[in-house]
């Protein structure tokens, strides 16, 4: 019998499913031009027309918030994608194959998880280019070897099956039953990390926002307008608490989410 599914999962998954249609619709759902300014309303106090005020040059906090999920989700999806896309063939590589090749693939892996993952990928960004596309896609090589990790745990648990000792009689190749056979019974905990993955691209990709790399002002970001509303803080603290937030609440959604899915998955593997 089916466990049912907890109240705090389905709070979180209808919270991401919001998140998303919000940033679909931003222009339909923001009260405001997110970056028209009106100096005459600087720092203007939560209100009817402005729920959570403006910033110093008199922009609507909200309408950043609402239009600032579409990059913030969108940088997060590169990430997975750039994820999967590296770390999926390393570890399926380095778990079937074995022997040196293992030794090396892994041993690459150790050498990238020893940088601290923000300093690598404005390493990475600096090479590839300034912008909110090559910034997520440096996180992405940055979290590969993570995922590359546990799909090789994956792979090492499976692989000497019966049911995979048995494909080899009917003369199928490596690839074919790295691809059909293997991959698909060690994907479950990469689900997972992939969850746990997306809350740390989130938050790195605010922090990069606030250093400055991802997307350009005046459009919004959370962690531009994080950056943007900082220096005023104490005359505008709601600026800054909109943003920060947003983003907090994202993660433990996306967390919640893995956790749930963990808890599903682990019964079973």
């Amino acid at each position: 019998m089916r466990r049912p599914l907890r109240p705090g999962f389905v709070l979180a998954a209808a919270f991401i499913v919001l998140l998303a249609l919000v940033a679909l619709f931003a222009q339909v759902v923001a009260p405001y031009d997110p970056i028209a300014q009106n100096l005459r309303l600087a720092f203007a106090p939560a209100s009817l027309a402005h729920p959570l005020g403006t910033d110093n040059i008199g922009r609507d906090v909200l309408s950043r918030v609402i239009w600032g999920a579409r990059p913030a989700l969108l940088g997060v999806l590169i990430t997975l994608a750039t994820t999967a896309v590296v770390g999926i063939p390393w570890g399926l590589a380095a778990g079937y194959v074995g022997g040196v090749t293992d030794l090396g693939l892994m041993r690459l892996a150790d050498a990238l998880l020893v940088f601290p993952g923000i300093i690598l990928a404005l390493v990475l960004t600096t090479v590839i280019g300034p912008s909110l596309q090559s910034a997520m896609v440096a996180l992405g090589i940055v979290y590969s070897p993570v995922l590359a990790r546990v799909v090789r745990a994956g792979v090492l648990a499976v692989r000497d099956r019966d049911f995979i000792s048995v494909t080899r009689l009917y003369g199928y190749s490596a690839l074919y039953r790295m691809t059909r056979h293997v991959l698909p019974n060690a994907l479950a905990p990469c689900i997972v990390q992939l969850t746990l993955i997306a809350g740390m691209s989130l938050l790195a990709q605010t922090g990069l926002g606030f250093l400055g790399v991802g997307l350009a002002p005046p459009f919004p970001s959370w962690g531009g307008s994080l950056a943007e509303s900082f220096r005023f803080i104490v005359i505008n603290p709601s600026a800054s608490f909109a943003p920060g937030f947003t983003v907090a609440l994202t993660v433990l959604a996306l967390y919640r989410i893995g956790d749930e899915l963990r808890d599903r998955i682990a019964p079973r593997h």
